[in-house]
């Protein structure tokens, strides 16, 4: 598959997930459903980037927290790190 290709592929599978997790948290679930919920959209998209070789992400301690922790809002900070970084 050629880059452009996978790079429409990954856009596409990126905007699916945003829209499925806006989807899942308007739904009227319990807070800590919702948190839970959060953390693995987080955890995905992480996954989901060093998967496909976007980008290279340290896996450590750290973090592994800010992503559990935070969830969406934490992946981004993670990910924030490593292309300034």
């Amino acid at each position: 598959m050629d880059k452009f290709a996978e790079g429409i592929l990954c856009i596409v599978a990126a905007a699916a997930l945003v829209g499925v997790t806006a989807w899942v948290m308007h739904l009227k679930m319990p807070r800590g459903m919702k948190l839970v919920v959060n953390s693995l959209a987080g955890g995905a998209l992480v996954a989901g980037l060093s998967a496909f070789n976007i980008i290279t992400l340290p896996f450590n301690a750290l973090t592994a927290a800010l992503v559990g922790i935070f969830g969406l809002p934490g992946a981004g900070v993670v990910v924030a790190a490593a292309l300034v970084l």
